[in-house]
């Protein structure tokens, strides 16, 4: 490192000041680069725990199939209205207090439903102070499969099996099965409209961010969403911007459910579902509660296919239909999600450990955007981050005998 001229006490401080900053950047790449299991985890026996899972994929399927027959979702359909009543007399007959939240954006009026379910047997003053994850998913198909490789059929309103209902099929699941879990945090399940219409993104997102009050903010310990998780080629990657330590116990909750090939699960089974090493750039629903600095996390396949690249495939196209989507990768993501919460995954989350960069608008997207950024062929991100922090290391060293020998 080449310094400027300066005086021997402006160099001393200038060059402590590099040691420190080097001190921070080792322990910032350490901490987000960590792969072995968090302090959460080593009290917690995932393998008992995997016992204990519920979530059933076939039932999940079951839904998706329904919801492609009512049609196409679009904000203010019949077939909306229509999943909006079925969501509702499902979730509140498992125990969820349900309520609709309209708004317009955009010219589109769209309609958030929110279920939420508390522990019972609490004060009011109890239930008031509690922690609260946010499990979500948008229930609304696209309006026009403009990927569609027939042009004649790109302003035909898709199915969505899996860009759409597969979130919303794990979350009936998940309704079904939380209130006897005998969980101690509030869990909400925002299942978001407008999503996905036209050039419009993620509008009933951000409608619900906006409305959100500080103290709900504080309170919200994790936002988790659900996107595209149906496809029968499942493969899941790290989704930029999400915290890092819920990237990090996804993949660890994969491993112990036997969807990693790095290492066994509590089954004795390996897959391919889980891709560490594959790290891809998303605007999505989540991005509006991570920007409050909301812990959040994005669970999502973005290659809709075999052998499809991301946002290919199936995706946006006329295809994207009931048959494309498995009840082995909804029951996957569905079990992830359920050990996460058995085993405080979602809950143990302090403020995100990365600068919060601002320098894309999700407000103001026009489209998704991706970006593949492979750390290396079948190389896996812990190593290339062991190498960024021995070399962090050996900077410091170098910089500390330099002081000692040269500055008085």
């Amino acid at each position: 490192m080449l310094l400027p001229s300066r005086t021997q006490s402006g160099s001393k401080k200038h060059l402590i000041g590099v040691v420190f900053a080097c001190f921070l950047l080792v322990n910032v790449v350490s901490v987000s680069g960590n792969t072995d299991d968090p302090d959460w985890a080593d009290s917690v026996d995932f393998c008992q725990k995997t016992t204990e899972l519920q979530f059933n994929g076939t039932l999940a399927n079951h839904s998706v199939v329904w919801q492609t027959e009512l049609g196409p979702r679009l904000p203010g359909s019949n077939a909306s209205s229509l999943l909006r009543t079925s969501l509702s007399e499902n979730l509140t007959s498992f125990g969820w207090n349900v309520e609709f939240s309209s708004h317009i954006s955009h010219e589109i009026e769209l309609t958030n439903v929110i279920a939420t379910w508390k522990p019972q047997n609490l004060s009011q003053n109890e239930t008031d102070k509690l922690g609260r994850i946010v499990l979500s998913a948008h229930y609304d198909s696209r309006n026009i499969a403009d990927r569609d490789s027939n042009e004649s059929l790109r302003n035909t309103p898709i199915l969505g099996a899996n860009d759409g209902a597969s979130g919303v099929a794990a979350l009936i699941e998940l309704g079904r099965i939380i209130p006897n879990m005998n969980l101690s945090n509030e869990v909400m399940l925002l299942f978001s409209d407008a999503e996905d219409q036209g050039d419009n993104y993620t509008l009933g997102a951000k409608a619900w961010a906006d409305n959100l009050t500080g103290d709900e903010i504080n309170r919200t310990e994790s936002f988790i969403l659900l996107d595209m998780i149906g496809d029968s080629d499942l493969h899941l990657t790290n989704i930029i911007p999400s915290t890092p330590i819920l990237t990090q116990n996804m993949m660890l909750l994969g491993q112990k459910l036997g969807l990693s090939n790095q290492t066994d699960g509590c089954n004795g089974q390996r897959s391919d579902v889980m891709w560490s090493n594959q790290s891809l750039n998303v605007i999505d629903d989540h991005v509006h509660a991570y920007y409050l600095g909301i812990p959040s996390l994005d669970i999502i396949d973005l290659a809709y296919g075999e052998n499809a690249s991301p946002f290919e495939g199936y995706w946006h196209t006329t295809q994207d239909t009931a048959d494309k989507v498995s009840a082995e990768s909804l029951q996957s993501v569905g079990r992830i999600v359920e050990l996460g919460l058995l085993t405080g995954a979602w809950t143990t989350i302090d403020t995100p450990l990365e600068v919060l960069e601002k320098s894309t608008n999700p407000n103001d997207s026009e489209e998704l955007l991706v970006i593949d950024e492979d750390l290396d062929a079948g190389a896996d991100s812990s190593t290339l981050l062991a190498i960024i922090s021995s070399s962090v290391i050996a900077l410091s060293i170098v910089s500390l005998i330099f002081l000692n020998r040269f500055v008085d």
